[in-house]
């Protein structure tokens, strides 16, 4: 039965990589990101060290993964239950409705972390599988409100959302920095990070 020891191996990797996600999310909960080893995730897990990194080059390829996760499986299902016409204030609810969500996030605190805002920024831009994770969501989106008139005609639809990303990190690694409560902030975004995605350039 080849096919089905095949089959076999294959659950039982997806089963360590699972397993290996969810030590990891639990030591960040009481770890920094700095203090968190590889090994800590080893003997959490109960396997050998050489086992994850069959599954993950490193630990920041394990970082991105549990950003990916967290995205694909708690944020990306919500912000698509969001089933608004698509309209200059629906984009206003989607970037905060996201923004929201990712204060949840268990690396939250380590962006806050001014020593460790850097790295973590790094992470995010200089990762591939991010980007295309945060496409998946956004690129879709963008298409739907250019189709819908609302968007702003020929916008760069993967620069578009790393702008997106980058707006919604600087303002999560700077809380207070415009204002201190959501109703203010929503307003900024609304009236200058949508109001880029909506409307035309003004001529030079």
């Amino acid at each position: 039965m080849p096919a089905l020891g095949a089959m076999h191996r294959a659950d039982e990797t997806n089963a360590t990589r699972a397993r290996i996600l969810e030590v990891a999310t639990a030591l960040l909960a009481r770890f920094t990101v700095s203090k968190f080893t590889m090994e800590d995730v080893a003997r959490a897990a109960g396997i050998a060290r050489q086992t994850i990194y069959k599954h993950f080059n490193g630990k920041d390829d394990l970082l991105i993964e549990l950003f990916v996760q967290q995205m694909d499986q708690n944020q990306h299902p919500i912000l698509r239950r969001i089933e608004e016409p698509p309209s200059p204030e629906a984009l206003v609810t989607l970037f905060m409705t996201e923004l929201r969500l990712a204060r949840s996030y268990t690396l939250y605190n380590e962006v806050l972390d001014p020593v460790l805002a850097p790295r973590m920024a790094e992470l995010v831009f200089g990762s591939e599988k991010l980007v295309v994770c945060r496409e998946s969501f956004w690129v879709p989106v963008l298409d739907r409100y250019e189709a819908a008139g609302v968007l702003r005609p020929g916008l760069d639809r993967r620069a578009a959302v790393r702008w997106i990303t980058y707006q919604q990190f600087w303002l999560l690694t700077h809380p207070t920095a415009l204002c201190d409560n959501d109703e203010t902030l929503t307003g900024y975004v609304r009236e200058f990070v949508v109001a880029a995605l909506v409307e035309a350039p003004v001529p030079v």
